[in-house]
């Protein structure tokens, strides 16, 4: 077999393989043996089959199943030989769809995208900074002030109507002195105007408004509106206001923590400063492993392969696409959005595959594996967490399988961890 290789980009080769004649006749001949064996055909025993009965009633599918077969072995011989260790798919090229002809040489090429090469200078003593993990009154503060927010509640008050206020009011939409229609009990908000209004004037005017006062606001019906007769034309709306409701949150003091199963507050502020305290501190380890890996990928330039990060650019895309669906965006207003952040999420995959290779280039040097150990250990802490047993875990990546996928965050947790704890740190 003849194996000839081009570098066709900074991290692609392209080979074309040439498989001479003697190895397709031998290759068929294996098969045909093999299929000789399988086959259940009516006055012939196993294995006894003869090659031209094989032929005439299979011979197209066999030949197919050949073709792919051989090429798969030579590619992949052709790989072990020359140590070409691929990531991605590989391209196919110069493969048709007709059968396998022995007596021909089969030529094709196929190309493929290969890891770079990532020397890294020094893993150890980096410099970073460290920031400030203690825990101090603001901090406190802003934590109860989260909890207040998740409390908040609409409560009516016998105040006039401020800005972010809403209202309960019955709309009397007129042309005239005609009353078109009415509804009864509407929810309003100063910041969202009835439509047909101008939303200027429709705040302006709630905003001071008080408890059974009534306005009347000029607007043109809207297209949509519930009397066709009078869309697109122009009217009024009358708003007699009923109740004026404003977003309200508690006050902190001891109820406040029993509604979150605390006895009083200090018991609440002694809880949010250990949570804190950890989340600071977790954040701080975060950040000094991301400091060190933007000074290695400073540091150690080397090119990547395009077809990893365009692969890892449309999942980022896909991933934001999928959210704004949920978000219940319109089609028009996600395509809008996909292209104006296209560049932004080819920048984050570049960087993430750059990231990816630092990471295994660490821990290559450093000889750092997962061992089963690891796993086990990984196991538990999931069952733990999920109130299962770890065999159930088990059984779950290997259904899925995500071993793989578990294997690799292990690894990429080692790493950070050994390039935290051989850093250079300063306290901030």
């Amino acid at each position: 077999m003849e194996v000839q290789i081009a570098e066709s980009g900074p991290c692609r080769r392209s080979l074309t393989i040439t498989i001479p004649v003697e190895r397709i006749k031998s290759h068929l001949d294996d098969v045909f043996k093999s299929a000789s064996e399988q086959a259940k055909i009516k006055g012939f025993r196993p294995g006894r089959v003869p090659r031209r009965v094989l032929e005439q009633r299979y011979g197209t599918e066999i030949l197919a199943e050949a073709k792919e077969s051989l090429i798969n072995r030579s590619f992949e011989e052709a790989c072990q030989e020359n140590e070409i260790a691929f990531i991605g798919r590989p391209e196919v090229e110069g493969i048709d769809d007709s059968p396998l002809d022995q007596e021909s040489p089969l030529e094709f090429q196929v190309h493929v995208d290969i890891k770079p090469t990532v020397t890294l200078e020094r893993v150890k003593g980096i410099e970073v900074t460290a920031q400030d993990t203690d825990v101090n009154d603001d901090d406190i503060k802003a934590g109860l002030d989260q909890l207040a927010e998740q409390k908040r509640s609409l409560q009516q008050v016998d105040e006039p109507v401020e800005e972010g206020d809403f209202v309960k009011a019955d709309l009397l939409f007129k042309k005239g002195d005609e009353l078109v229609h009415e509804r009864k009990d509407s929810q309003l908000n100063t910041h969202i105007p009835v439509a047909g209004t101008d939303p200027e004037v429709f705040k302006n005017s709630l905003v001071g408004a008080e408890k059974d006062s009534v306005l009347t606001l000029e607007l043109k019906f809207p297209d949509k509106f519930e009397k066709e007769e009078v869309r697109g034309e122009d009217g009024q709306v009358e708003l007699h206001i009923h109740e004026v409701l404003r977003v309200t949150t508690p006050p902190i003091d001891d109820e406040f923590a029993k509604g979150f199963d605390f006895e009083d507050m200090a018991a609440l502020r002694t809880e949010l400063e250990k949570r804190i305290g950890e989340e600071k501190l977790q954040s701080n380890k975060n950040r000094i492993e991301q400091q060190v890996l933007d000074a290695l990928t400073l540091e150690n330039p080397f090119e990547l392969p395009d077809t990893m990060v365009t692969n890892q650019r449309d999942h980022l895309l896909q991933q934001a696409e999928q959210e704004m669906k949920q978000r219940g965006m319109e089609e028009e207003a996600i395509v809008e959005e996909l292209a104006k952040h296209k560049d932004e999420a080819a920048e984050e995959a570049e960087r993430r595959v750059r990231v990816f290779f630092v990471l295994e280039a660490v821990a290559r040097q450093e000889k750092i594996f997962v061992t089963e150990s690891d796993m086990d250990v990984e196991f538990r802490a999931i069952a733990s967490a999920n109130s299962v047993s770890p065999d159930e875990v088990i059984k779950h990546y290997e259904e899925n399988n995500l071993l793989g996928d578990l294997r690799l965050g292990l690894m990429e947790r080692k790493v950070r961890e050994f390039l935290r704890e051989n850093a250079e740190i300063t306290d901030k």
